[in-house]
């Protein structure tokens, strides 16, 4: 298990989560080649060089917008409410932490394609969103199940802010303190002038973010190791 990023869907974990979730889609009737976990290899560090470069195309960039309709189609058909029914009722059979875990994989799966989900299931992603384990830095892979700040930060700004209808794309930049994006606040956040690998929407967020982000905050060709 590894990780190479501080977000959602950037870590090997949040992916294997994402595949097993998208089998299921398929299971209920959904399309084997068009399924969510679509949505978010892109951010597989993983990913071949010539599935990288391809990522970076115009003509992916407008396969994307249209399979995100059709998956957004096919979860609105009933299909998303089926997972949300399923990985719930797994929230009190599987190890406790791992069961909350994967429902909130679900309901990001779900704003990245912009399907619609009920207040009673965004209510619960809310009340999940402290229940899971949260590292602020490097932690041992098999204790790095879970959130990192970054990422808790994007995952309940994506909720604060969701609109059906409207994907959330989870690899643009997001502010590391307060999660959002382009978005929400109506300009990209700007990245760290160090690293490069932070990104914050003003300089209140990149102060009271600081005491976080200094341990890791280091250029380039001081980063030793890509797991982080």
């Amino acid at each position: 298990m590894g990780r190479w990023g501080h977000r959602l869907f950037e870590a090997d974990a949040d992916i294997d989560f994402a595949c097993e979730i998208s089998g299921d889609f398929v299971v209920m009737g959904g399309t084997e080649d068009l399924v969510p976990s679509n949505l978010i290899h892109q951010t597989d560090m993983l990913a071949p060089p010539e599935a990288k470069d391809y990522y970076k195309t115009k003509e992916y960039r407008l396969k994307l917008d249209n399979d995100i309709v059709s998956i957004r189609n096919q979860l609105d058909s009933g299909i998303g409410d089926k997972l949300f029914d399923k990985y719930r009722a797994k929230e009190k059979k599987l190890d406790e932490f791992e069961g909350q875990y994967q429902v909130i994989i679900v309901g990001a799966l779900m704003m990245r394609a912009g399907a619609n989900i009920s207040k009673e299931q965004l209510q619960h992603l809310r009340d999940l969103v402290p229940k899971i384990d949260c590292q602020y830095g490097y932690a041992l892979p098999f204790r790095d199940l879970g959130f990192r700040d970054p990422g808790k930060a994007q995952f309940l700004a994506a909720l604060d802010n969701y609109q059906p209808g409207a994907p959330r794309d989870y690899l643009e930049p997001s502010c590391f303190h307060c999660g959002k994006v382009r978005a929400d606040i109506g300009k990209a956040p700007k990245g760290c002038g160090r690293c490069e690998q932070a990104w914050y929407c003003n300089v209140d967020c990149q102060r009271a973010h600081w005491k976080v982000h200094k341990p890791q905050c280091k250029h380039l060709n001081e980063v030793r190791i890509l797991n982080v």
